[in-house]
């Protein structure tokens, strides 16, 4: 069901130039045209006539293309349209005669119907004026298969490498032509492929929903325009594998690429994709190319670089290379989004650097779990398997609590804890010793959990460590079990009443272990149960209303209970058979 896009912006109809004057606020060397706002052209405050100038330009909505590359060693200035339409005539002149000295003027142009005709018209009337005037077009796309007709392939975040080479071609003074032919040859070995997850919002219209849950778009333009396919959603993995697959395709020769060419890539995000996923995809994408294809990667540039507005999704670039247009795009620029940061030659494998031997466990190559485990030994290897497990199978109950009042991961944060110590249990919890088997589950959990839980954990682990190791006994008796959790509670500042003294109590009243064990931790599920009623003073969820708090328990305290009760009952079940 489509709805009103949700939109951080005035007057939709103003969005490009309000746009533009925060752009120009933002970087003090951008200037707009005069004659703004009618003529959207974004410019560098110290022309430059005596290069070659390099202009681009289209549809507002791809940023921070093509504005956000003007600079020295890259775009004299950028044409703006309105989102997704082509600029008007007048303004591509306008911007023309601004930059443009004897040295002429290149147009980089997307191959798409309405930039040609607009850029091509006001190339003539330049030339006519008597500027020397030159036209590269991209079409860059690798999604649908040849013939492409009249129309061609569209172009896409490709280009912005294109612009790269042509801007520092020009930079180095090379004349219009060489300029032209070096932008023409870039363009001609770059081949990308977009895939989306979600469909852009243009502002002031509808949110589309062409694609349903579960779906993702491949091959889609950037102005949200359909795809090759509506596929159901895959992980990034066979989506890297199957876009590469594409660009790379011997049938369609998109690209002259072939094993043991050398290339660049660009993982470009499309406008709402967090900078992890792109990471992410970068990831998938290098071993790929290296492995799969026999490629080697000489440059990767990672981040949005030409967006399709809130669109969620990614497009990857694939140019073949060789050392001139590596040596353009390591040139100095002063374009600011272009990432400056990674010039320079890249090592053909990338090996992690070592961390020092940690020696808090007494033999790492052997295992130090015993062949043979006593009484004790089989009944805490029971409580721990118990607990973890419980705490794996209540993973998505915890997170959908934590999405309520916190930030959503604790499930997932103590399923990384509890699935450690299932597996270090089997390998060298030396269980018949209860204080170093407690400290190694501090050690698992500090080693994988991280966060707030990890931290909290870990001390409540190293608190009952020190307090077994006074007694130094082969025999932990219950009453000295009772006093390592009264040292863990007080260690993290936690008032946990019922779970501390409810086992105190029954002790002292002559129950049997197992029973005190088992009703406090039915006190401690209680109480677990009555945070509903409790506004939290620390954490995340301190910052939330308590209507919302009172919907759900605390996701901690669940969890702390869940486990705890898991043990307990392990335990008795155990002295039971």
């Amino acid at each position: 069901m489509a709805f009103q896009g949700k939109k951080l912006m005035d007057d939709p109809d103003d969005a490009v130039t309000d746009f533009i004057e925060g752009l120009v606020e933002t970087y003090p060397a951008l200037h707009y045209l005069d004659g703004f706002p009618q003529i959207k052209v974004v410019l560098c405050s110290d022309i430059s006539t005596d290069k070659v100038a390099v202009i681009s330009g289209g549809g507002s909505g791809h940023e921070p293309a093509h504005a956000g590359f003007v600079g020295e060693g890259m775009l004299s200035a950028a044409i703006c349209g309105d989102v997704f339409t082509s600029p008007p005539v007048d303004s591509i002149l306008a911007g023309i005669r601004a930059v443009t000295g004897p040295k002429g003027c290149l147009l980089i142009v997307k191959n798409y119907t309405g930039d040609r005709l607009n850029f091509g018209l006001a190339a003539e009337q330049a030339k006519s004026e008597g500027y020397k005037v030159e036209i590269v077009i991209v079409g860059d796309d690798c999604a649908l298969p040849p013939p492409r007709g009249i129309a061609g392939r569209r172009g896409l975040a490709g280009t912005i490498l294109v612009h790269k080479v042509a801007g520092a071609a020009a930079e180095a003074g090379l004349p219009l032509a060489d300029v032209a032919a070096e932008a023409k040859y870039a363009s001609e070995m770059v081949g990308t492929m977009g895939v989306a997850l979600s469909v852009c919002t243009l502002p002031g219209q509808l949110t589309s929903d062409r694609l349903g849950p579960g779906k993702m778009e491949l091959g889609l333009g950037i102005h949200g325009e359909p795809g090759a396919a509506v596929v159901d959603l895959l992980p990034v993995d066979p989506v890297v594998s199957h876009v590469l697959q594409q660009i790379l395709s011997k049938d369609t020769q998109y690209v002259p690429i072939t094993r043991g060419s050398r290339v660049v890539v660009m993982i470009n995000g499309l406008g709402a994709t967090p900078i992890m996923e792109l990471m992410i995809a970068s990831g998938k994408t290098v071993p790929k190319l290296q492995v799969e294809h026999g490629l080697a990667v000489d440059r990767v540039y990672t981040g949005s670089f030409m967006t399709s507005l809130d669109m969620a999704g990614f497009s990857i670039s694939i140019m073949k290379a060789d050392e001139v247009i590596l040596r353009r795009l390591d040139a100095p620029t002063k374009a600011p989004y272009w990432p400056v940061s990674v010039e320079g030659d890249r090592p053909p494998t990338k090996l992690p650097v070592p961390i020092p031997t940690s020696c808090s466990r007494k033999n790492d190559e052997g295992s130090n779990r015993p062949q043979e485990l006593s009484v004790q030994g089989r009944i805490l290897e029971a409580a721990i398997e118990a607990a973890a497990n419980a705490i794996i199978n209540i993973k998505d109950c915890l997170n959908e609590w934590d999405g309520k009042v916190g930030d959503g991961d604790c499930g997932s944060t103590l399923f990384r804890g509890a699935a450690a110590i299932v597996e270090d249990m089997r390998n060298y919890y030396p269980l018949n010793d209860a204080a170093e088997t407690i400290n190694e589950i501090g050690s698992s959990v500090e080693r994988v959990m991280g966060g707030t839980s990890g931290i909290i954990y870990s001390i409540f682990c190293k608190a009952a460590y020190a307090k077994l190791k006074e007694n130094n006994l082969p025999f932990v008796e219950s009453r000295q079990w009772a006093d390592a959790l009264e040292a863990s509670i007080t260690a993290i500042s936690f008032r946990l009443v019922d779970l501390i003294y409810i086992p105190d109590q029954r002790l002292a009243a002559g129950d049997e272990p197992t029973t005190a064990f088992f009703l406090s931790s039915e006190a401690a599920l209680s109480g677990a149960e009555s945070t509903k009623n409790m506004q939290a003073q620390a954490g995340r969820s301190s910052y939330i209303s308590p209507e919302i708090l009172a919907s759900v328990p605390d996701p901690g305290a669940m969890a702390v209970a869940t486990w705890y009760r898991a043990a307990a009952l392990a335990v008795k079940d155990k002295y039971q058979t």
